[in-house]
């Protein structure tokens, strides 16, 4: 008999995405020359075992010392996100999971993803 697995989250996988969250986001700046990170925009996905708080706070744990120290954290909610492989490989939110551009039923990304980072604001250095 097969166990079904777990759509929880836990802690430590909530702390290892946020790491290599803020790792992207260095990595980032780095490669850019600045550095220094003016804001972190990330968006949550419908994960209700999981506060926003808990995210918030796993992300402020693992950017300390980082350029992304004193970055404003932006929270943004979305209801679910879909890759369309028949097209294009566009990557899309949305409730019903059809593709914008082809009209085709894209794939669902596995729910243990909760949050992604979307967008890096950096501060530029003059």
């Amino acid at each position: 008999m097969m166990e079904e697995a777990s759509s929880q989250v836990s802690g430590e996988d909530v702390r290892e995405r946020a790491r290599a969250m803020v790792a992207a986001a260095v990595a980032e700046a780095t490669a850019l020359g600045t550095g220094a990170i003016a804001a972190l925009h990330v968006t949550i996905y419908a994960a209700p075992d999981l506060p926003r708080e808990d995210i918030r706070a796993a992300i402020d744990a693992v950017r300390r010392g980082t350029p992304a120290e004193s970055a404003e954290l932006h929270f943004a909610e979305a209801p679910a996100r879909f890759i369309c492989w028949n097209c294009c490989g566009l990557r899309f939110e949305g409730r019903d999971g059809i593709c914008p551009n082809c009209g085709s039923e894209a794939l669902s990304v596995p729910d243990e993803i909760v949050f992604a980072l979307s967008r890096v604001e950096l501060k530029l250095i003059r």
